[in-house]
């Protein structure tokens, strides 16, 4: 099949399986959560521990926010630095206007669209694959720590704890893999880029996944949840893994975070508005308010255009 028929097919396949997880997510929280007969007091509960949360931790929340996405704007300026000088607040701008961009496309790919907006005329295509090491190194860090959530504790699909760490084992050889290829692969020569990198890559992309376990682990005390870090993070890691495998945009993405959030906490914890009301306070934090940043910053930039 021609390659410009086959992408749109792609596309719309990956939407109609976000909409159709969305929709059993939407249906399973709505049958768990919605009609649980202690949903009044949780409900209760919630608006009361909302109201002891001292302003001090709204900033500690925010000071991670701001820490998560300047780790990745030093991720994107490290990789385009060969084609484009950025200053930190340049490469955080693109960044952010990456993230709006991603807000309403499938596994976020309109991220590489807002970045690609700031670089320089003939380095845009180069910029994407640059960028792509970046994701890949990201992506890395959750399929590693997920993988071993996955075999250290997994409630459900018990044969997924073996094949995970095989797929990260791959996902390791793949990335380090830096050898010339020979043939009709050599035109992929010109896209790789230098070990150090890489590995500074690997070491950034591992600063910004523990921010990550920072934040849920954080949003958790908030919320008076008391449950033990190592298993809270054991289940985040789990789910961060599976996220990354699911192809919806971030409105979906919140109610499917949430159901899989639901399923990896039932050993440990039971108050599933609670449970609900953290995903939703890191979605928040980590993509929406990034977004609308972003979507001031693109309006600016449009403007001066």
């Amino acid at each position: 099949m021609n390659s410009s028929k086959l992408k749109p097919l792609l596309s719309l396949g990956n939407k109609l399986i976000g909409l159709i997880l969305f929709v059993i997510c939407a249906i399973a929280i709505y049958n768990k959560v919605l009609q649980n007969e202690n949903l009044n007091q949780y409900g209760a509960d919630l608006k009361l521990q909302l109201t002891k949360i001292h302003w001090t931790a709204w900033l500690l929340m925010g000071c991670l926010l701001t820490l998560n996405y300047s780790i990745e704007a030093i991720k994107w300026k490290s990789v385009i630095a060969e084609t484009n000088q950025f200053n930190i607040f340049q490469a955080l701008r693109a960044v952010l206007v990456g993230q709006a961009f991603s807000f309403f496309t499938p596994a976020r790919s309109g991220d590489y669209v807002g970045r690609t907006l700031f670089l320089a005329p003939g380095t845009k295509l180069k910029g994407i694959t640059q960028m792509a090491w970046a994701s890949y190194a990201q992506l890395l860090m959750t399929i590693c720590f997920g993988s071993i959530a996955l075999f250290w504790n997994l409630p459900f699909l018990p044969w997924l704890k073996w094949v995970a760490p095989w797929g990260a084992v791959l996902a390791i050889f793949l990335f380090l893999y830096n050898q010339s290829f020979k043939g009709w692969l050599s035109k992929l020569n010109h896209l790789q880029i230098s070990s150090g990198l890489k590995w500074k890559l690997i070491g950034l992309a591992f600063a910004r996944y523990l921010v990550y376990l920072m934040q849920y682990n954080w949003a958790a005390q908030m919320l008076s949840i008391p449950v033990d870090w190592l298993d809270l993070s054991t289940a985040i890691m789990a789910l961060l893994f599976f996220l990354s495998m699911i192809p919806a945009i971030s409105l979906t993405d919140l109610v499917i975070r949430g159901q899989l959030f639901l399923l990896l906490m039932a050993p440990f914890y039971h108050n599933d508005i609670m449970l609900i009301a953290l995903t939703t306070l890191i979605w928040m934090v980590n993509f929406l308010i990034p977004s609308i940043l972003g979507a001031i910053l693109l309006l600016g930039f449009r403007l001066k255009r």
